[in-house]
Formats: C-alpha cells, structure tokens, sequence
C-alpha cells in the first residue's frame, strides 16, 4: 500500500488496504475540508478589524499558544483562547460574538472536497466506521457544525467519531493518536490514517503502528504557482490580505490533474481557471445585453485569438459560440469610406518606409504600391490622397465591407443584430475600426474582452473581465505589456485572415507558424479545455464565496503570476514560440530571446531593458533570479518612476586618457554596476575627435570585456531606446592585455585598451564599455554610488 497518494487516487486507496482494518481516520482541514483561498490566514480577512485582521488575529493565537504552555502545559488552544487573547479586555458576550464571526467567515469559504469524500462512502460500504483526527482550535460541536454547513448532513452521517486536538490538549505529532487508539478500542492495525501533513499525518501515526498514507494535495510545481498567484494578487491589489482574502477556487480541479508534463500543466492550472471564468462572465454579459436590448445579440468568437475562449465557453456552459476571422487589419480596411478616414489612417503611422504595409491597408496591389510609392513614404502618402486615388479606396472599400459582412451571415448575423464580440483585448481595437461598417449595415457592436485598457475614451459598448471597473490603469497596462504570450497560447494554427470571398470565406494569409510551436500549443489547449469539463470535480458543492467576483480576482492573480513570474518550465515552452505581427504581412518574431535580453542586463541594467521593445520581458530575464522579475513586475504595476541611475548600488572609477592629433588628457570615468557584476561607463568622443585609452591594469589582474562600442549621444538620454540603437564596434588594440580565452584578458600593470575614434559619424558620440573585473588588485577598492 502507498504511503502517499494524489487526489486522483483517494477514492480507491482502501481497495489497496490491508485485511483487518475496521477503522479510515481522516484528517479534516486540507484534507476532507477545503477552502477556497490560498491559505487558512485568508479567511481572517473577513473579519470586522481595521486595517485588516490577518496580522493581529495571527499574533494573537500565537500569544495565546505561549501563555498556554506556562498555564497548564502544551501548545493547544481553543479558539476562545485565541479571542481572549486578542480582546483581553472584553466581556464573554463580546468574545462568543467574535467567534461566531470567524466560524461564519469560515463557513463561506469552507467546502468538502469530493474525492475524500468518495473514499469516506467507499470505507462505509466495506463496513468501515470513519473518524476524524484534527489538530484544531475548533472543539468538535465546533468543527462537526462547519462540516454540516459546508459538506451537508448526508457527509456529516458518515463521520463515527471527531477528536479535536484543543480539547485533548494535544495534537497528533505530540502524542494524539495515543489518546484515539483506547478511546476507539482497537489496535493500531485496525486503522488507515489519511492527512496532508507529512509530520503530523505520516510519522506521527506511523511511530504507533497505524497504517498512515500522506495526501499529497499538489504537486511541487502546482504548489509554487498558487503560492506566486497570492503575491501577484497583493502586488495587483493593496486590500489583498487585509479586507480581501487570496481566492483560488482552482485549487481542487489543479489538485486533481494526473499529467505532469509542463505543457499540460500550463493548459490545465493556469490558462484553463483563467478562461473558464472568462467563459461563465461571457454567458452572463450575453445574457444581460438580451434582457436589456430589443436587438437580437449574436456572440461571436473573434479568431484568431478567440480560438480557445471559444473552446472552453462550449466546454464549460454547453452553448455554442460562433466565430468570425475578423482582423485589426480587415476591420480597417473595411472601415476607409471617405478621405477623413484615409487621412486618420496615415497620421497614425509612423515613418517605416513599409510601403508594402500601407497599400495593402488600402486594398491596393504592389504594382500599385511601386508607382506611388518609389521615392519612399511620403510620396505615397501624397498620392493616395489626390482625389481618383481616394475614390479607388473608397470603393474597394465598400466593396471588401460588402465581403467582410457575408463572412457574418455565414456565422448567423443578420442586420439589426446586436453583435457582442469576444476577444482578449486589450484595446478593443477592430471594435473601433467596425464603426462606419457597423452604421452601415444596421448593426449595435458590445466588445467584450479578457483584458480592456483603452487608449482613448471611445465612448462605445465595452467591458473586460479585467476593466477599470476592478482595477486602476495602472495595473491593466502592465498587464497588458506581455499579453502576446496569453494571444499566443489562445490562437488557433491557421494563417491571418486577409480578405473574403464574395459568399464571405476568408482568405487568409499563409501560416508561417513552426510545427513544434503548434504540437505545444495543441497540448496546452486540450488540457485547458479538460479543465473547464472538471472545473466542479472537487466540489461536493461549491463554497459561498466561489461567485463571479472570486472567479475575476484568480483570473487576476493567474495571469499576473504568468505574465511577471514565469517558470523556468513555462519558459523554456515560450522559446519555441513566434508571434504573427498580423498586418497583412508574413513578418513573424520571436516570442522571446534570452540572449539579446542577458546582454541588455550587462551592459545596460534591467530598467534600461525596460525600454526596449521586449514582448515578454519577465520570461527572458526568469533565469536571473525572482528578485529581477519582481523588480519589474511591482515598478509596472505601480508605474514607479525609476532611472537606471536609481539602481547604481555601486560603481568603480576608471583611469581613462583621451587623445587626439593636439594632444592628450587622463580623466576619471565613472563605471556604475549592472548586473552579475558587470560594470557600464561611457566615455564621450565627441565627433570622432578623440582615441581612448583605458587603463584596466590600474585596478584589474583579470577582465571580461563584454562590449566596446561607440553609439550616439543622443541614445542615452533619459527617453532614449539605447538597445536598438546601431552601434558601431570599436576596433580596439590591446597592450599589456593577454586574451586568454575569448573576452577573458590577463592584465599586467599597464594593460590598457586602446579605441580609435569611429570614422564617418556626423554627429556626437560616445564610446559604450562593459566589463567585469574578475580579479582585482588590492589597492582597488569598490565604491558605493553616493
């Protein structure tokens, strides 16, 4: 028989069990009892205490735990003992109020979990009696009125026998099961214990001769995820853990996975709570635009990233949601019906010379695009505008509407249609551009989104899971910034819509996605929908506190997690992935590239990265440690107003002599700390004027040069985006410096690394160097940034 079993295998644990065993003790809390947060101080939460109770109600049972040892003996208290303790100076009447608050906040958040509970049937059908043994403050009319509340009285039938830790004055790892034995009359190898604690549910009973079998709740990678998912949740929101407890009303559906593979548990433990809550927040807003509207309301399922909402809506509500490959491309292209419309198109763009990205925009072919455009960007943005330019966009305009709405009817719409589009999010964007097409064919448009940070006040039918409704701007963009990788996990293997037939089939772009990305992905996809099948498994019936508010601040809490502390398991899943720009081009990129995003960390530090156009930033730099996502994660959240120069902890003065044809000069050069103790300075040259030299044997036996490199001034300014900058390498002559191995100089005394001026630059520049001193002479000291 095993020792320790999942959740999956609690039902049929006894069909393994010894002969002679007459007795199945459980443990309760975490074992036949559940709640529906991340730990037990949750519930405190909803105590009546200013400022939060969590902090004072904690302290107060550990006061008493002391003040009990000295009294009488042991450490077990009741939780009366624990109100006295908090409120020394109120009346009985006061304390018993109090406790009844407290077992109240934990009848709301209490549920039996349902494979325990399958196994307690299972031993009453072999004749078993069951019991539980408790290490509680709960006395057992206490703890057999929350089971009642919370599992119902047919589970509270099946219980024999309760024995609570407060009132025998002591718990299971300190000698209760010495005091279970004669009360039961039986031997040792009459009873199967069952509980979560490896201590007090293993080898405490096991030391006696009991049979006792560790409940291993989750596994080690699920256990950190919902453990990261309750501080994503305080970071996301200051009342967590004071007034709000950490819900995670996915805990028993996660307990109960039985693959371990990484990709299975990114489907099932983390995308599938998240979209399962979209899921039943879509069925009530469609729902509630039919009660409020006297228009038809048609949800559609915008593809391609509406691929796998779509799947777990039909998984978790039984209701078929169509789809419609509506993209931002095809719903602005469908959307040019005057010049006021084509000149808003082209003040929005930037100057990138993609020629071909704006006459596709226009409908216009490259042989078009060619002849307006061969002397560049401007010249095409000119021609466009001249007036039989514009009527031929116009046109085919209408004419691409016309397609785009019989792509609709094919999904059922009809005019005079309310159309609630479902989408990620975040800005809503082919909702904006649906307008003019919406007017003309007779349509109302409601978006509904995942995640909604507008960047404009449109005034239309909008709303998120996640909107300003829940949570300040703040937050929204910053969860925002990453969200290709969730876009990424959603989307179905299929290219880019691009245009339509006549009868509305989409044309779509060929699909440049990789094999092994769509394998994962497929993966990922099916244990999320598996999830939103057996979201309920472990409930015998849902807690109070599991409602639609619950639901939306895990969903939070996951994705903050996922999106700002990633796994070195999630991560290494990301590295395969590629993201479709989707702007009627086959450009892709990559999802992530951890070596661009280490270099940046040397030579620049983790907030000068943050400038950089990363799209998921937190997973690159995950192999540098929690501090460094962290760091990132609460200076987005809270939009802090941090400088690189703010994270100068440290710096080293470098000896430096300039040069030029007149003459030379020795400066100091300040070099500040960047990361795995890499150092940054720069030197100004100038216009090409000066040589550098810098004197690395001054302070160095042995350096690692990782850069030299000359950039722009203007690439360091305090708006600058320095990463992309072109740099141009230095051609560096070395003396006195040895190259051991690549980068790696053994110095002597006078090493010193010699850069010539770079040639033909036309504005000021400055020479970029990062370095590590791997060993240092003694007589030079490391200085702290004042």
């Amino acid at each position: 028989m095993k020792t320790t079993i999942t959740a999956a295998e609690l039902a049929t644990l006894l069909d393994e069990a010894p002969d002679g065993v007459r007795i199945l003790s459980l443990d309760c809390f975490d074992t036949l009892i559940w709640r529906n947060v991340q730990a037990p101080e949750d519930v405190f939460a909803d105590l009546k205490i200013d400022g939060g109770a969590g902090w004072m109600r904690k302290r107060a049972e550990t006061r008493a735990r002391k003040s009990v040892r000295f009294a009488r003996g042991g450490t077990e208290v009741s939780i009366e003992d624990i109100y006295a303790t908090l409120m020394p100076n109120a009346g009985a009447e006061a304390i018993a109020d109090a406790v009844r608050d407290e077992l109240a906040a934990e009848a709301r958040h209490c549920f039996a979990f349902a494979p325990t509970v399958a196994l307690m049937r299972a031993a009453k059908a072999r004749g078993l009696d069951v019991v539980i043994v408790s290490d509680t403050y709960l006395s057992e009319t206490q703890l057999r009125a929350l089971i009642g509340a919370v599992a119902g009285n047919e589970v509270l039938g099946l219980i024999d026998r309760v024995f609570c830790s407060c009132e025998h004055g002591v718990g299971k790892p300190a000698g209760l099961f010495k005091k279970v034995l004669p009360a039961l009359g039986v031997a040792p190898e009459a009873v199967i214990h069952v509980g979560d604690n490896m201590l007090a549910d293993l080898k405490a009973p096991t030391a006696l001769g009991i049979k006792a079998v560790h409940f291993r709740q989750f596994d080690a990678g699920a256990e950190q995820r919902l453990r990261l998912e309750a501080a994503a949740m305080s970071v996301l929101d200051p009342h967590v853990r004071a007034t709000i407890p950490v819900y995670q009303p996915h805990r028993p559906a996660v307990s109960l996975r039985t693959e371990a593979d990484s990709a299975r548990a990114l489907g099932h433990d983390v995308l599938g709570p998240v979209l399962h809550a979209f899921a039943g927040w879509i069925r009530d807003e469609a729902e509630e635009l039919a009660a409020c509207g006297d228009r038809p309301v048609k949800t559609i399922f915008l593809l391609r990233d509406g691929h796998l909402p779509n799947r777990v809506f039909e998984a978790a509500t039984g209701a078929h949601g169509a789809t419609a490959e509506i993209s931002r491309f095809t719903a602005r292209r469908a959307g040019f019906t005057d010049e006021a419309a084509v000149r808003a198109y082209l003040a929005a763009q930037a100057k990138h010379e993609r020629i071909d990205i704006l006459a596709s925009q226009f409908g216009l072919s490259r042989d078009e695009a060619r002849m307006l455009g061969k002397n560049g960007q401007g010249q095409f943005e000119q021609a466009v505008l001249a007036p039989a330019m514009l009527r031929k966009i116009t046109k085919r305009s209408e004419l691409f509407a016309d397609r785009l709405f019989a792509h609709l009817s094919a999904a059922g719409v009809e005019r005079g249609d309310t159309l609630m589009l479902v989408d990620l999010g975040y800005n809503g964007t082919v909702q904006n551009h649906l307008a003019a097409f919406a007017q003309r064919f007779d349509l109302k448009i409601a978006g509904r989104y995942l995640l909604l940070r507008e960047e404009a006040l449109t005034g239309l039918d909008k709303k998120g899971l996640l909107d300003t409704r829940h949570y300040d701007l703040r937050v929204l963009h910053a969860l925002s910034g990453p969200i290709s990788a969730i876009e990424q996990l959603c989307t179905i293997s299929q290219g880019s819509v691009i245009d339509y037939e006549s009868d509305g089939k989409p044309i779509r772009k060929s699909a440049g996605v990789k094999g092994a990305q769509s394998d994962v992905r497929d993966i990922i996809q099916e244990a999320c929908v598996a999830f939103a099948g057996q979201a309920e498994a472990g409930f015998v019936r849902p807690p109070t506190s599991d409602d639609a508010d619950c639901r939306r601040r895990m969903a939070a809490g996951i994705l903050a997690r996922l999106l700002f502390m990633p796994s070195s398991e999630e991560v290494a899943l990301f590295q395969a992935f590629e993201h479709d720009v989707n702007m009627g081009t086959d450009d892709m990129v990559p999802m992530l590239d951890l070596d661009e995003s280490s270099r940046g960390l040397r030579r620049r530090g983790l907030f000068y990265l943050n400038q950089a156009e990363r799209m998921y930033l937190s997973a690159e730099i995950q192999p540098h440690g929690l501090p460094m996502t962290l760091s990132l994660f609460s200076a987005n959240r809270f939009g802090l107003d941090l400088r690189n120069s703010d994270f100068h902890a440290s710096s080293l003065t470098l000896p430096v002599m300039l040069a030029d044809a007149r003459g030379q000069v020795a400066i100091a050069v300040e070099a500040h700390a960047t990361h795995d103790g890499y150092f940054s300075a720069t030197i100004p040259v100038g216009v090409g004027q000066f040589s550098v030299g810098i004197h690395f044997g001054a302070f160095c036996d042995w350096v690692q040069v990782d850069e030299c490199a000359f950039f722009p001034v203007t690439a360091f300014g305090a708006e600058a985006r320095e990463l992309v900058a072109r740099p141009i390498d230095a051609q560096v002559i070395c003396e006195g410096m040895t190259e051991e191995s690549p980068d790696f100089f053994r110095c002597s005394n006078e090493a010193l690394l010699f850069a010539p001026p770079p040639a033909g630059v036309t504005a000021p520049h400055l020479l970029s160097v990062t370095f590590r001193p791997l060993v240092r002479r003694a007589h030079a000291a490391l200085r702290k940034a004042a």
